[in-house]
């Protein structure tokens, strides 16, 4: 609702003429100065100081890149609302889907299509080595169908198993439909003498991104195309809900936290969880070696044409000058290249947007010293994009809501679902 009463605040500015307020290009002897809002840290800042170093070496003169840090993704949203408001809207800013509409609606980003098109931009055949989905989620059916950002930090969810565990319970690979999974669940889940579970099958924990991707997983979808109508509490939905209230209900599942599951599955609490492909950066010193692990896609109803969710942030250019447009893209063009997105990818806990790195020593060099790495970039072709209509951050909300009660047995999957939908309709009206 607080983001909902600032957007209201937006519109009045603009109403009151924010076009007046537009900033100037800020020219130094060094080139044009563009700004770039993110949200990086440890590692992935280095990272990205590095590509930003070298852009501006390599376009000295003509444009400069500045980094400006502005914490974690919603005070970035808040910042860049409040510039808005304020009618100077950074250069170019990190964003997830659902924040990019928010900024559209107060007519602010500027659509790529016509520079992704133009002379400057990409031809069929770098469009077509970056994953589908990586594209598809920066373009906005409710803003006539236009790309309104560009894909940059990507991830994928994924099944992380102990293979130790799967190979004493009887498995010879990880399970690959949601039947196979719930019984590798029970049978890897192991018990004391006492009764006592010393480690349960499968960990979960309330995220919006992974019921999505297990709803995709069974045939379903979240909501229509056009954001009019929630769908999750369909049959795909109830049956992955029905799965947690019986895997939980039999002790073969337990609720961990985000920050904690790579802690629970390094110690050997649980044998199994589903989350992005980013956590492989804790797993894998959790594990420290103790025993055998691996990545693959999560569980699928038809494994014969397997899907999953990606996600990640995108990069949006506002609408400044035509100049400081043209010279955000430039960059925003650059990062995409196979060399940046191999570098990004070999020193962030990323994924490169394009396939055709596969065929680079570079890759193959990092995919040797870790393989789970190489595991998720082979489940990046299946993913699809998250809804980016307006209104979906309180929809993932009610969501995350509704598994909590499934998971700690206060409501039935049904009676769940039916509650978060209703909420969650409520929610997709306000914004339509």
């Amino acid at each position: 609702m607080k983001r909902w009463c600032l957007f209201l605040a937006v519109l009045a500015v603009i109403g009151a003429g924010c076009r007046k307020s537009d900033p100037q290009p800020t020219s130094t002897g060094e080139g044009l100065e563009v700004e770039f809002w993110h949200t990086q840290t440890a590692d992935n800042a280095k990272a990205l100081e590095e590509l930003v170093t070298r852009y501006n070496k390599e376009n000295e003169g003509r444009v400069r890149v500045r980094l400006l840090f502005q914490g974690n993704y919603d005070q970035l949203y808040q910042k860049t609302m409040a510039a808005i408001s304020a009618g100077r809207p950074p250069d170019m800013a990190v964003a997830y889907e659902s924040m990019v509409a928010e900024y559209m609606k107060a007519g602010l980003v500027q659509p790529l299509d016509e520079m992704m098109q133009g002379p400057d931009g990409l031809d069929q055949t770098a469009l077509q080595d970056i994953f589908p989905g990586y594209l598809e989620s920066n373009r906005f059916a409710q803003f006539d169908d236009q790309y309104l950002s560009f894909p940059f930090t990507k991830s994928v969810l994924v099944l992380y198993y102990n293979e130790q565990a799967l190979k004493e319970a009887g498995f010879a690979g990880p399970p690959k439909t949601w039947d196979e999974f719930r019984d590798a669940a029970i049978k890897t889940t192991k018990r004391d003498a006492s009764g006592k579970v010393t480690r349960y099958g499968f960990g979960l924990w309330a995220d919006a991104s992974t019921i999505h991707g297990c709803i995709l997983s069974r045939g379903g979808e979240l909501v229509t195309e056009d954001g009019a109508q929630v769908l999750f509490n369909t049959e795909p939905g109830k049956e992955h809900f029905r799965l947690i209230a019986d895997l939980v209900e039999k002790g073969a599942a337990t609720r961990t936290t985000k920050p904690q599951y790579p802690a629970d599955f390094g110690n050997g609490r649980i044998a199994m969880f589903i989350g992005s492909s980013t956590a492989r950066e804790f797993v894998a010193p959790a594990v420290a070696g103790k025993f055998p692990w691996g990545i693959t896609v999560i569980p699928q109803v038809n494994p014969e044409k397997p899907v999953t969710v990606q996600y990640g942030a995108n990069v949006a250019v506002f609408k400044t000058t035509p100049e400081k447009q043209r010279a955000a893209w430039s960059f925003v063009r650059w990062l995409a290249e196979p060399n940046q997105t191999a570098y990004w990818a070999t020193h962030s806990t990323y994924m490169p947007l394009r396939r055709s790195v596969a065929d680079r020593p570079e890759m193959k060099a990092y995919w040797e010293k870790d393989p789970q790495a190489r595991q998720c970039f082979e489940v990046a072709q299946y993913g699809v994009r998250e809804p980016n209509v307006r209104g979906w951050q309180d929809v993932r909300k009610f969501m995350e809501e509704a598994f909590d009660r499934v998971a700690s047995g206060q409501k039935a999957p049904e009676a769940a679902l039916a509650e978060a939908a209703t909420k969650a309709s409520a929610a997709l009206k306000e914004r339509q």
